[in-house]
């Protein structure tokens, strides 16, 4: 017997829409019939609905994406922007493990998982790291950010922007906006829309750390210092900003210096002439992650998401310790830090990070291309090598194919073929050794209810941990948490991997990720 789907009850023909992915294909159920419009709307409701119990729960589950789906493929960055409209998530700039940094928009197609890099027109921004970007009235206002010089020479410092772009999404377009009063460059900020108004809070300002207030008004596009009250937060960069209706916002976390994290959170209210800052009062600490910086918390009605390593005793103190280390030099300019290592300065004039679709050039990845930039990175003991020659200038122009001093061809063939034997040397002694990992954590979700921030009381309380067996992906920084329909999404970052290799000494390398994780609710039925 034949049963066409029009006869199933509203009960089943839910449930069947409920397995739809809840972006473009589910919307487009509405414009089948009238009882698929409302049956559209239940299923989007009670996705909503059920989404914010689950995160109220703690009971939200991983989903990592296979990378081998995705042709052409984004490349590994972290300190990047990144932002949700409609349909998609839009990624912007960032940088790579030697800090080389890109001014590339790519699109991700939620309904396919799919990425797809924009070819946009206009005042391109420049290439950088750590700028903030939101959505505004089917734009995107990108401002600040840090970068190197690329390729980087020793001799040239870093550079804080306090550049103002604006992306019309409907043109595909960037627009440099000129002000005449402007915030200091910064970067590593953070800032929310609240109705007209751009709010940017804290950052590193030319060396110093800020707590300062500015606010952009989006339709003259003017810039003002805000007064505030007397007792504010301590200066800081890498911090949450959450948004808590017109005239209330959140600030969680950050970090005050290179190993002064803060797991503190402050209301600020922005009524009167004069803004009032409120702290507010953390409970079940015990419950909280053992750091809130250098990442992005994301709200889910009445609760902040944070996503952090469990904690493990054994573990927790060197992995922190690395961490911050890691932050100040990554989420802050360079020069902020006590110093930049060597194996960053020089291995950012690796071919791997000059590729044909970085830094505004047309084109996209091809596969070819990516595996080249994968197998070209050099080891940190090939780098620190390079770094010991006595000729270290000569080869390191010869590296970047530059005039050579001499403008001797033969001189610079022979730097080369030594470089390539060294690295060679290097490779080999690493593939006949036996190399370990040790174990690393990854990273758990952490939920932050925020119910009571606009009460008098001022409160905000974490939620128990619950273990569900399910690990999140390898611990990292530096990453974008964005909130799609009914899901969380994670992408990028970087981490330390620490390698013991038989009679050799101990290495620290960086990697830096392009995976996609999505954070869902438990499968329900209706």
């Amino acid at each position: 017997m034949e049963c066409k789907i029009d006869n199933l009850p509203d009960v089943l023909l839910e449930y069947i829409l409920s397995l739809i992915p809840p972006y473009k294909d589910l919307q487009e159920c509405k414009l089948v019939s009238k009882r698929w419009f409302h049956a559209t709307n239940n299923v989007i409701q009670h996705n909503k609905a059920h989404f914010q119990k689950s995160v109220a729960c703690g009971s939200l589950l991983w989903s990592p994406w296979p990378s081998t789906h995705w042709v052409p493929t984004i490349r590994k960055r972290h300190s990047h922007s990144a932002c949700t409209y409609e349909n998609s998530m839009y990624v912007f700039g960032g940088c790579t493990a030697t800090c080389t940094t890109f001014n590339d928009l790519w699109r991700l197609d939620l309904d396919t998982r799919t990425w797809i890099r924009l070819i946009t027109m206009g005042s391109y921004p420049s290439p950088k790291a750590c700028a903030t970007m939101l959505y505004y009235k089917k734009s995107f206002i990108l401002f600040g950010g840090w970068s190197y010089p690329s390729p980087y020479s020793l001799h040239q410092q870093w550079k804080l922007f306090n550049e103002l772009h604006v992306y019309s999404i409907e043109s595909n377009k960037w627009v440099v906006v000129n002000t005449l009063e402007a915030p200091p460059p910064t970067s590593a900020h953070s800032a929310s829309i609240h109705k007209n108004n751009m709010i940017v809070f804290g950052g590193i300002c030319n060396g110093y750390r800020s707590n300062d207030i500015w606010c952009l008004n989006l339709d003259s596009y003017s810039w003002h210092k805000q007064t505030t009250s007397n007792l504010k937060p301590q200066p800081r960069y890498g911090q949450s900003q959450i948004e808590l209706g017109d005239n209330h916002l959140l600030i969680l976390g950050g970090c005050s210096g290179p190993n002064v994290a803060m797991d503190d959170a402050w209301l600020l209210k922005m009524e009167g002439t004069a803004w009032t800052w409120k702290k507010v009062n953390m409970h079940n600490t015990e419950w909280a992650p053992t750091r809130i910086w250098c990442h992005q918390a994301c709200k889910v009605g009445n609760y902040v998401i944070v996503l952090n390593i469990n904690k493990c005793p054994k573990k927790t103190n060197d992995t922190n310790v690395w961490l911050k280390k890691v932050a100040s030099q990554r989420t802050a300019p360079p020069s902020t830090c006590d110093s930049a290592p060597l194996n960053e300065r020089q291995g950012n004039v690796s071919r791997a990070d000059r590729d044909v679709n970085v830094n505004g050039r047309h084109g996209s990845f091809s596969r070819i291309s990516v595996q080249n930039a994968h197998s070209s990175s050099h080891p940190p003991s090939f780098i620190k090598s390079l770094a010991l020659c006595n000729d270290s200038v000569l080869s390191m122009a010869a590296f970047r194919d530059e005039p050579v001093r001499n403008g001797s061809n033969s001189n610079r063939q022979r730097q080369l073929e030594s470089l390539r034997r060294m690295e060679e040397k290097i490779r080999n002694r690493r593939t006949q050794s036996k190399a370990t990992k040790r174990t690393g954590n990854t990273l758990s979700i952490f939920v932050l209810d925020i119910t009571n921030v606009l009460c008098d009381e001022c409160s905000a309380s974490w939620i128990p941990l619950k273990h569900n067996n399910q690990s999140g992906p390898d611990e990292r920084i530096l990453y974008s948490l964005v909130a799609g329909r009914g899901e969380l999404i994670v992408f990028g970052g970087i981490r330390k991997e620490h390698t013991s290799l038989q009679n050799l000494p101990d290495m620290d390398e960086s990697e830096v990720y392009n995976d996609l994780h999505f954070i869902n609710p438990p499968r329900y039925v209706i």
